[in-house]
């Protein structure tokens, strides 16, 4: 049991699950969810689903999804971190035949969400719209931000979002939302404008969602209660290019002397401060605090 969790605790294995879970929620999401209800998805996904029914062959939407990842791929490999690229695109690939499969199983009529949202005659059940167009907002906001937490991401526009986020520190779900805006406006030309306007609320919960898994760009203050300084001072040194402030205080209970080293780090680097700190001094006391904007020189480290 130990060493299976030992195998849970490692970062590439956490990377994997969560690169896995996304992309099949978020490709089951587009198939059995969006595809129902006529919606759209976003990104490349959205644009491919407009070039596809455009053409009137919907199900060949994962072959372009495929075609328009492949510059999008190369912007991630250099602007963002290799490793990130080869997780999107693995992702990419993961989605591209899962969609594909189950594009196969819907034109064969298996699709779990056709007894509950499908009437006898065919149609869509009174008000059922609404509800898929909120399904399916909940299910692709879920995909997208467990492949994006877990360091890799859904690829297509994702990617782009990524590179300015990190690039220009501009907000992620900002930019997604002004991209999946302009692929909301294409659809009310190529499908409705009634299925453009529950697009949008599908857009907003997405949003939503994303915005509150999404969160490894975010900044922390981290302070470091410790009582070896200067072991703990060289070590984050070494392993971070943030920087740090240290400051004595005195133990309300201990009355014993001790250092608090300080300092500001992105959100996904937090487990790795903790990790070593605990090496240094297994009794150290750690404190979080988000911060919602920060001034001045800081490094901002991509994941890598």
């Amino acid at each position: 049991m130990s060493k299976i969790n030992d195998i849970l605790k490692k970062r590439n294995t956490r990377a994997i699950g969560g690169l896995v879970a996304g992309a099949v929620i978020y490709s089951t999401a587009v198939v059995w969810i969006l595809d129902l209800g006529e919606f759209y998805a976003g990104g490349i996904t959205g644009i491919s689903q407009l070039i596809a029914n455009f053409i009137k062959l919907p199900q060949i939407k994962s072959i372009f999804i495929a075609i328009l990842n492949i510059p999008l791929f190369i912007i991630g490999w250099r602007g963002v971190s290799k490793r990130f690229a080869v997780f999107s695109l693995t992702s990419v690939i993961l989605q591209v035949l899962v969609i594909a499969a189950l594009d196969i199983l819907r034109i064969n009529g298996v699709n779990p969400f056709i007894s509950v949202f499908i009437d006898e005659t065919g149609k869509l059940e009174p008000g059922s719209i609404l509800t898929l167009a909120l399904l399916g907002g909940l299910f692709c906001g879920v995909g997208q931000g467990i492949a994006l937490r877990s360091g890799s991401s859904t690829g297509g526009l994702d990617i782009i979002s990524q590179f300015l986020t990190f690039k220009k520190n501009l907000p992620f779900v900002a930019i997604s939302l002004s991209i999946d805006s302009l692929i909301i406006l294409a659809s009310a030309f190529v499908g409705s404008l009634k299925i453009a306007i529950y697009t949008i609320i599908r857009l907003i919960i997405t949003m939503m969602v994303l915005n509150q898994i999404h969160t490894v760009y975010n900044y922390l203050k981290i302070e470091i209660v410790t009582t070896k300084k200067e072991e703990m001072r060289q070590a984050l040194i070494e392993r971070f290019r943030h920087g740090i402030t240290i400051y004595s205080v005195l133990g309300g209970y201990s009355q014993q002397q001790r250092w608090v080293l300080s300092a500001v780090c992105s959100q996904f680097e937090s487990e790795e401060y903790t990790h070593l700190a605990r090496q240094i001094d297994e009794n150290v006391f750690i404190i979080y605090t988000e911060i919602k904007q920060i001034h001045g020189l800081f490094f901002r480290r991509v994941i890598t």
